[in-house]
């Protein structure tokens, strides 16, 4: 099995990675910052090109890559509007298209979102309409034969490196190889499509792990 993660040098990516080594796969793994995921769009497609092209066939595609910006709209430059949406939702929808005209089919797709996807934020405007659209290209996507199993996967906050030098308390935080070993359990049952949450405080009557869509065909 042959596995490429997007967003796999780090943090939840990084943990994905190390649970599939562990049970045989081979494992693609580079991050944004290795892709260049930026505001340049062409200098993005260039390097998506030669990435793609090198790779085997893939079987599992994991999408696990993000970057944030806060300010109001119109405090965001352009250049950061741009990144957030070149990393959050053109890369995967442009590597997704590349691996399928190269291989017509892939076994399956990760989309790591966020709980931001479903939370209006008044300092995250376009960072929440990212995670939103990454959640509705994988949905979408799901229903192209070409693709046999898709999972979208939306976590709360996670203690990794981004905020190495934030002042935020990151106790709370979800660890990072705990959430990956979640979606390992997520991504083994048999199923077309599943959405799933996973909740840092959740209330006494929610379970911290939430399956809120599954579709068998």
């Amino acid at each position: 099995m042959n596995v490429f993660i997007i967003g796999g040098t780090s943090g939840l990516g990084l943990e994905i990675g190390k649970l599939f080594l562990e049970k045989g796969a081979q494992v693609y793994a580079t991050g944004r910052k290795e892709l260049n995921i930026t505001e340049n769009l062409d200098q993005l497609i260039e390097d998506l090109n030669e990435k793609v092209s090198s790779l085997p066939t893939i079987d599992l595609f994991i999408y696990a890559a993000g970057f944030l910006e806060k300010g109001h709209i119109g405090e965001l430059s352009d250049a950061h509007i741009a990144q957030m949406i070149n990393v959050g939702l053109t890369a995967p929808a442009l590597i997704l298209e590349r691996l399928l005209k190269k291989q017509k089919h892939l076994e399956g797709f990760i989309a790591i979102t966020s709980t931001s996807q479903w939370i209006p934020r008044e300092l995250e405007p376009v960072y929440t309409g990212v995670k939103a659209g990454l959640a509705m290209l994988a949905q979408s996507v799901s229903f192209d034969p070409n693709i046999k199993k898709t999972l979208v996967v939306g976590p709360a906050g996670m203690n990794t490196e981004f905020w190495t030098n934030s002042d935020r308390d990151v106790s709370a935080l979800l660890s990072p190889k705990w959430v990956a070993e979640q979606i390992l359990k997520l991504w083994v049952d048999n199923y077309i499509y599943r959405l799933t949450r996973i909740l840092r405080d959740p209330t006494p009557e929610a379970e911290r792990v939430q399956i809120i869509e599954t579709r068998f065909e």
